[in-house]
């Protein structure tokens, strides 16, 4: 594991790929973000993220809300904390990362790679799995229905980590 770029050095990664505005570091939220703040700190909105590698980087609380995620990769960076509500990962890698207390709810996850990814407390809720790989991933107190992850493989040590739900419960908001 290489060790993770600070925040501000990970906004620079950020403006040198023209992910956001040149100029000043966005401020890092106190708090995991909602759709209506007037400041988001880090944020993709309506964006398409195609290619992307953001990788060793430490982004918490970052605001990913209607985007499309395709063939990128997240490896071994921390967003945790963050919201991303209403959108599609596809052929995306977040091997390794840091990913707890990330509200995924009403997302599309085709072909993603959660290897060893740190998901503790996550939210999967009213999302779908298309060839969605957790081997070793941490999923402690994740929360996922039964319905949504019948084509996924989890060991017995995860399904009982896991904090299943009877039902996928309301939508975010911001939808």
């Amino acid at each position: 594991m290489t060790s993770r770029l600070s925040y501000d050095k990970s906004c620079g990664v950020l403006q040198s790929q023209r992910l956001i505005e040149d100029g000043t570091i966005p401020p890092l939220p106190q708090r995991p973000p909602r759709h209506d703040d007037e400041v988001l700190g880090v944020s993709f909105f309506r964006t398409l993220l195609d290619s992307a590698k953001l990788e060793h980087l430490t982004l918490p609380r970052t605001y990913f809300g209607r985007s499309e995620i395709r063939a990128s990769s997240f490896q071994d960076s921390d967003f945790s904390e963050s919201t991303a509500n209403w959108n599609d990962f596809l052929d995306v890698n977040f091997n390794s990362a840091h990913l707890s207390r990330c509200d995924f709810r009403s997302c599309v996850f085709q072909n993603v790679n959660f290897c060893g990814t740190q998901l503790t407390d996550a939210d999967f809720r009213h999302c779908s799995f298309t060839n969605c790989d957790f081997t070793d991933a941490d999923l402690t107190n994740t929360k996922f229905t039964k319905a949504a992850t019948a084509s996924l493989k989890f060991s017995a040590s995860q399904q009982q980590t896991i904090a299943w739900q009877a039902n996928d419960g309301e939508e975010p908001e911001g939808g």
